[in-house]
């Protein structure tokens, strides 16, 4: 019985070795096929995404406006033709003996040809020809490269499956031999029980049993605890072991499976929302598109860019903003009927494809539009937040196209036009915004160059004391001269500035520039600017405003912002915590425009203005329209019974002058006291003696 139960003991023991040892060879073997796979994957994907770009940007250079484009976007193409090279001569060093020689010798040869033929296009800024269309040269050669790639990245996702299935056999290999003992031991107990009596009957049939079990694959089966610490109690013990490993082993090999079907969908999905991502979503289009061995379909593409959504990352923390797009790709695919296809394309960018079964009838597409708006329109809770968001809609139909860089880019600029809108946030592609985005990019870039460059400059108009007709003031207005471009009213590149997130960058310069120009002039004279509803809604926004006025050495007291009845819409809370703070502060505020909103009276009371600003439409009228003077005598008794102070804009002759000046207005302000000047030229008006009234302008 003792050398039995010694024999049994020792192959449990040499089992037990055997899958530990196993069990190690395979997770390490598996943590090198994930640290292994995850690198190449990213690479080859990094790879074919530059490529793709810098066929772009070739494109893209035939297409440009100027110089000043063309020149810009070669620059961009050199810096994307180099990056390409890095990659390709990292290739060796990323994969170690890994990479197929053959394959990746026919793709170096490809990507030198392509590269022969993108230098000898490109080498000089001066070469205007044709880059060429699908049938040129340089269109061949890059798809030979784009061939070869997809080539090595096959190879690469062939050889990690091929490791992945050498995993598997280790995994069933140990498992067989796990089995194998199984019967090894069963056999030991049936020995035990020939030779053991009835006192050994009833715990060597349990473990024989439980080794049954086992031995068909269940590792549930449970051995009743013995006080006696005899032979059977060791081999229940053992047999906890050999069961325990066999689980771990079991584990081992799923882990295996679920990390093979990780690395097939790691290329292809977005690792926030588990949709598919821009490169699943080209190879779906071009599946869809070109008919996959059926009669090509036609199909809608909806590019969904969220509105209002930088500031829930900027202000709540990239936390909650994760949690806002994972709730926003839910919304999606619950709007996407189906049959269609959600994708996240990056950053808060997302793409719907829908199929349309009427030809190419796009109403479909717009109402899948409406709808998808309305859903994410609907606030969403996060913790103790309420986010409110909105989705601008650019919508591209395939109508027989098969190419799906060519829909996504009709898609992306219509997304665009839509986002421009202030009416309909949805917006179906037309062939003729394409050159309409063009020029609104070139401005785009302009505007940007031109705040880096300092080419956009505060010019002040004066505000004026009616009764004593001195300058208590300037206005600061910028107004910029593009070099090319020639004059660009404020009334275009001020939006934009507020629609690309510049508006804080060309407020904060407008206010050094006036705080340097103002220093020297007299300690009464005053500056006052305009502030963007999108700054009344940044917390940081005093501290930053303070902030620059100490670094120049600009007294608080001497600056008024003005503000509109818009910028008090939405968060009023917030709105007027920053006013409170920066009036704290010493500034003044203003509210511009006056008697144009429809609830004037209800901000006055809420954000304590310390000035209005009648609005220049009823000035221009006082004489003419009866409704525009009665209005006009009711703000102002209205202000003076409420120990605000005055300002009438728009104010172009004498007359107007002397009237709002008897009807008890404050201040004056429009042509007839002076355009808005350069810094000299209000320097001089600034300078004049107390008692010399301002002459009509």
């Amino acid at each position: 019985m003792t050398l039995v139960i010694f024999g049994f003991i020792a192959l449990i023991a040499s089992v037990t070795s055997i899958s530990i040892f196993g069990l190690k060879a395979v997770d390490a073997k598996m943590k090198f096929i994930e640290q292994v796979g995850l690198v190449e994957t990213h690479y080859f994907a990094g790879l074919g995404d530059k490529l793709s770009e810098m066929r772009l940007m070739e494109v893209t250079v035939h297409h440009a406006e100027n110089e000043t484009e063309r020149a810009e976007t070669l620059e961009a193409l050199a810096q994307s033709r180099e990056t390409v090279g890095l990659l390709i001569t990292q290739g060796d060093a990323i994969m170690p003996g890994r990479v197929n020689v053959e394959l990746f010798d026919r793709f170096r040869a490809a990507w030198k040809h392509y590269a022969e033929l993108h230098d000898r296009q490109f080498s000089t800024m001066n070469n205007r020809s044709h880059p060429g269309g699908v049938e040129s040269l340089i269109h061949k050669a890059y798809v030979e490269t784009e061939q070869a790639l997809d080539l090595l990245d096959e190879a690469s996702q062939n050889q990690i499956t091929r490791e992945v299935q050498d995993a598997d056999a280790l995994s069933d290999s140990i498992m067989t031999m796990m089995i194998v003992a199984s019967v090894f031991a069963t056999g030991a107990a049936l020995l035990l029980y020939g030779r053991a009596r009835k006192n050994l009957f009833t715990p060597l049939r349990e473990i024989t049993e439980a080794l049954t079990a086992l031995a068909q694959g269940r590792t549930d089966v449970e051995l009743s605890h013995r006080q006696a610490r005899d032979e059977i109690a060791d081999l229940a013990s053992a047999f906890r072991i050999f069961r325990a490993n066999l689980a771990e082993l079991e584990h081992a090999h799923s882990a295996a499976k679920l990390a093979r079907k990780a690395a097939e969908a790691m290329a292809h999905q977005d690792p926030l929302t588990n949709l598919p991502n821009r490169r699943a979503l080209a190879a779906k289009l071009r599946a869809f598109l070109q008919g996959d061995g059926e009669p090509a379909k036609v199909c809608a593409l909806l590019i969904v860019d969220l509105d209002r959504f930088k500031p829930v990352n900027d202000l709540l923390g990239h936390m909650v903003g994760d949690l806002v797009l994972c709730e926003v790709a839910k919304r999606l695919e619950e709007a996407v009927v189906h049959g269609g296809l959600v994708a996240r394309l990056g950053g808060d960018e997302f793409a719907a494809v829908m199929p349309l079964a009427d030809g190419c009838d796009p109403q479909p597409a717009r109402d899948l539009a409406k709808r998808i708006r309305d859903s994410l329109r609907a606030p969403i809770a996060v913790g103790d937040h309420r986010i409110e968001i909105d989705a601008s809609i650019g919508i591209a139909v395939s109508d027989g196209a098969s190419d799906p860089a060519g829909l996504l880019s009709a898609a992306d600029i219509a997304m665009y036009s839509a986002k421009r809108s202030d009416q309909d946030r949805i917006c179906l592609f037309k062939p003729e915004m394409e050159g309409a985005l063009r020029r609104r990019v070139g401005l785009e870039k302009a505007l940007r160059r031109a705040l880096k460059a300092g080419e956009i400059t505060p010019h002040y108009q004066p505000i004026v004391d009616l009764g004593a007709r001195r300058i208590r003031g300037f206005e600061i207005l910028a107004r910029w001269r593009d070099p090319q471009l020639g004059q660009i009213s404020p009334e275009i590149f001020i939006p934009l500035a507020e629609q690309q997130g510049l508006i804080f960058d060309l407020s904060m310069a407008m206010l050094a520039q006036a705080c340097r120009d103002a220093a020297d002039w007299p300690e009464d004279i005053g500056l006052s600017i305009n502030v963007s509803p999108v700054q009344l809604r940044d917390r940081r926004f005093p501290e930053d405003l303070l902030a620059s006025l100490r670094a120049h050495g600009f007294p608080p007291q001497r600056l008024e912002i003005e503000i509109t009845e818009t910028a008090l819409i939405g968060d009023v809370d917030l709105v007027r915590d920053i006013l409170v703070r920066l009036r704290a502060a010493g500034l003044k505020v203003s509210l511009d425009d006056f008697g144009m909103g429809f609830s004037s009276l209800n901000h006055l009371r809420q954000f304590k203005i310390d000035k209005v600003k009648i609005d220049k439409s009823f000035t221009k009228t006082i004489f003419e329209d009866p409704e525009s003077a009665l209005i006009v005598r009711s703000v102002l008794h209205l202000a003076h019974g409420l120990n605000l102070m005055t300002v009438a804009e728009g104010v172009e002759d004498e007359r107007t002058a002397d009237m709002m000046s008897l009807m008890g207005c404050d201040f004056g302000q429009g042509y007839h006291f002076g355009k808005a000047v350069p810094a000299a030229e209000a320097a001089a008006l600034a300078a004049r003696p107390a008692g010399q009234a301002v002459a009509a302008a």
